[in-house]
């Protein structure tokens, strides 16, 4: 969730841009950035990673949109989040954050139709899985001016091509999937590890166990 965050401020001020421009020499004070308080984030997919970026994106005074078919009414009032479809949120929102699982019904849920449909100048991030953003939609998206800018921490191919036209276009803000790169996240890791192991001697169950 802070890896989206961070890369939606580096987004919305261009910050790799500017520090690139400086590391080069040059001193431009060109670049016009948004802010985030007063806009809208629309939050497509509100499990754990969603409602996380949610709850933030509150405290930066935002207003939170979301689709997600299995979260109901009762638990997106407790997020703070307007429940809407697909469409809706697509044509709302200033910025839209992707956090639904890979599955064969979300492959491009951010696509063709979602670029044409939503509001001009809006921004993408995409920190879940490569394969529900439409990359060849977004690359014409951003040429034609319809997209402003987009932050991927993921990619379809992974490692994408060297020279790629989406990572290495000037609107695009990318890293190479650090979203649970943190040393937090790898001693949290280390600890259910741990604890699993002591559950499977005792005889216990699993933490975090999926079947």
């Amino acid at each position: 969730a802070e890896h989206t965050l961070a890369l939606m401020f580096a987004l919305a001020r261009h910050v790799p841009q500017a520090n690139r421009k400086l590391v080069n020499g040059e001193w431009d004070r060109g670049f016009k950035g948004v802010e985030l308080t007063g806009k809208t984030l629309g939050v497509v997919g509100l499990g754990n990673i969603g409602a996380v970026v949610a709850e933030r994106a509150h405290g930066l005074h935002m207003k939170v949109i979301g689709f997600d078919p299995v979260v109901n009414s009762e638990r997106a009032r407790e997020l703070g989040v307007e429940l809407l479809p697909l469409d809706d949120v697509v044509k709302q929102a200033d910025f839209i954050t992707v956090h639904t699982p890979m599955l064969p019904e979300t492959k491009h849920i951010i696509g063709k139709q979602a670029f044409e449909n939503c509001k001009p100048g809006m921004r993408l991030i995409n920190c879940a899985r490569g394969g529900l953003v439409d990359e060849a939609a977004l690359l014409e998206a951003l040429n034609s001016g319809k997209v402003a800018g987009a932050a991927l921490d993921v990619y379809e191919k992974e490692p994408p091509e060297k020279g790629s036209p989406l990572v290495n276009h000037p609107k695009v803000v990318c890293t190479p999937h650090l979203g649970a790169s943190t040393i937090d996240a790898q001693v949290k890791v280390a600890e259910i590890i741990c604890s699993n192991v002591g559950n499977f001697l005792t005889g216990k169950d699993y933490v975090g166990r999926v079947n």
